[in-house]
């Protein structure tokens, strides 16, 4: 794995994540500039989005490797999708501190919503993986 190319793409997830941020599908509970922790909840999340770049890069990488089999990469896709939503899910279950958490009832409160938010969460940030490099 190209070291510099992760780093890119975790940026770019950051990125996806703060403008999901917007729409309360995802939160950050990043402390204030001003207390003495606010450098080390950064790091914190700077790390979780490169252990979701390399994830989602081994995904992405799975997936590009069934090429010549289309409906089975757009399955595969799909899942990667919801695995990524729910490694994001996973942050919220864990409790984990200064880590991007989704938000499963962003959609309401129907069985399928919390389903559907990782789907749509984890879609954009797949798409990320699925670029060709």
């Amino acid at each position: 794995m190209n070291f510099g190319s992760l780093v890119l793409k975790g940026a770019i997830i950051l990125v996806l994540l703060l403008l999901l941020s917007l729409t309360n599908a995802v939160t950050f509970p990043i402390t204030s500039i001003g207390s003495g922790t606010a450098l080390a909840s950064v790091l914190i999340a700077i790390l979780a989005m490169l252990v979701l770049a390399v994830l989602g890069s081994l995904l992405g990488r799975g997936i590009r490797s069934v090429q010549k089999k289309p409906v089975e990469a757009l399955f595969l896709t799909f899942v990667g999708s919801l695995v990524m939503g729910g490694f994001l899910a996973l942050f919220s279950l864990l409790n984990a501190p200064y880590t991007p958490r989704i938000n499963l009832t962003w959609l309401g409160g129907a069985w399928y919503a919390p389903f559907l938010a990782m789907l749509l969460v984890g879609s954009p940030l797949m798409l990320v993986f699925m670029a060709p490099e």
